[in-house]
């Protein structure tokens, strides 16, 4: 992998939703919208996503972060070419699924004129980009760390969060420190896991690492991981590549350190570290680099989303990635919606995106804000860090070289 020296990448960058959270949502969720309908005109941001079934804390914490940014954006007022618009999120279900996901994108376009829609999957966002250029034109938000979605020339295509490779290099130097030179695999089966299984694998060899055997699991299915951690140990790995959704990842690692586990711990970026608090105590999850916390970021704007994120979630649930970069992306767009003199036009609207950046209001930058777009369509928050959690339970910011996001 090519990397981009970080201060010179200016080419830039859970816990389930759930109970009196989802009816606060109200009609936002599988298929209905909310928005002040106070303005002259009305436009709706598309939202498909996996709100049921096994994905369904992840898909509400994107939402959460979408419907936050919209309240807010109405509240502030937005003037488009000289009218008043009000923002309306339309969610539909896709239970994770590509083909419903591009089902729901075409109803969205169709339907309800949507000029952008977000997606927080890989493989539904790579379904969505063979329509979005077809008889209803729409802008993509897209919500992955894949870097294959800006390789395949969709000019539509707004890529949010960091590319997943960039953290290979620093995962493997930090593990290695914190542990040793011999890895274990317990990261979950799904492609996204492979995928990073495989960047790690070959970051690991390159840094001279031995790698054991690959004891991936499905996360969505196992509940009892004594088994597959007491495997795992029995090559007496100094360190451990682990990583699915939040729950899961938390109570292997909390299953390891019970059998004696004592090196580091490398969590995939799709666990989130203080989400995992919420699970275990926060013992269990030191000695691990992750992807840094909301709460740890200095952004103009966070300490204030922080605390609009407990009100309208509650004291108990973390605010993570997933909704802090889904709420200031749509930020961004609105933006590029006054900055084009249009909510109707994705061509003008995505083109706009570059001069909207700097005119984004400080309030909505909450977690890493991007300071330009690539020529690819990938948002680049140059300043980009990791966390090594140590052993007094204290985040320490690791910087991040990223890498170039060309095949």
């Amino acid at each position: 992998m090519t990397s981009i020296p970080r201060r010179a990448s200016r080419p830039v960058l859970a816990a389930a939703v759930i109970g009196t959270f989802a009816l606060a949502l109200g009609a936002c969720g599988g298929g209905g919208g909310s928005g002040d309908s106070g303005g002259d005109e009305s436009v709706v941001i598309g939202y498909t996503g996996p709100l049921s079934g096994g994905g369904a804390a992840y898909g509400e914490n994107v939402q959460t972060g979408l419907q936050m940014a919209v309240d807010d954006l109405n509240k502030d007022g937005l003037e488009v070419d000289g009218k008043k618009v009000t923002i309306e999120l339309k969610s539909l279900d896709d239970k994770y699924a590509p083909s419903t996901a591009a089902s729901n994108a075409q109803r969205l376009a169709d339907q309800d004129k949507a000029p952008v829609v977000v997606s927080p999957n890989a493989g539904a966002i790579k379904a969505i980009q063979q329509i979005n250029d077809g008889r209803s034109k729409f802008m993509i938000s897209a919500y992955t760390s894949d870097p294959a979605i800006v390789q395949s020339d969709n000019p539509l295509t707004m890529m949010i969060p960091p590319n997943f490779e960039s953290y290979a290099k620093p995962f493997t130097e930090q593990g290695m420190k914190h542990g040793g030179k011999k890895l274990a695999f317990l990261g979950t089966q799904s492609e996204y896991g492979q995928q990073w299984t495989k960047a790690i694998t070959d970051e690991w060899k390159k840094a001279n690492g031995k790698i054991g055997a690959d004891n991936s699991i499905d996360y969505a299915t196992v509940s009892d991981f004594a088994g597959p951690v007491s495997k795992a140990l029995s090559e007496k790995p100094d360190s451990i590549f682990v990583g699915g959704p939040s729950q899961p990842t938390a109570l292997i690692m909390e299953e390891a350190k019970k059998q004696g586990f004592k090196g580091s711990f490398l969590v995939m970026d799709q666990a989130k570290l203080d989400e995992m608090a919420t699970v275990t105590k926060l013992k269990n999850l030191t000695n691990s680099v992750g992807v840094l916390p909301v709460k740890e970021y200095k952004d103009p704007g966070t300490k204030d989303f922080l605390k609009h994120f407990a009100e309208v979630a509650g004291d108990k649930k973390v605010a993570t990635s997933e909704t802090a970069l889904n709420y200031q992306s749509i930020a961004i767009i609105a933006k590029a919606m006054e900055v084009a003199g249009t909510t109707s036009d994705p061509e003008k609207i995505r083109a706009a995106v570059p001069d909207a950046l700097s005119k984004v209001d400080d309030k909505y930058k909450v977690n890493g804000f991007p300071t330009e777009i690539s020529d690819q369509g990938h948002l680049v928050n140059p300043d980009l860090d990791i966390t090594y959690l140590n052993k007094d339970e204290k985040y320490m910011k690791v910087p991040v070289d990223q890498v170039s996001d060309t095949k």
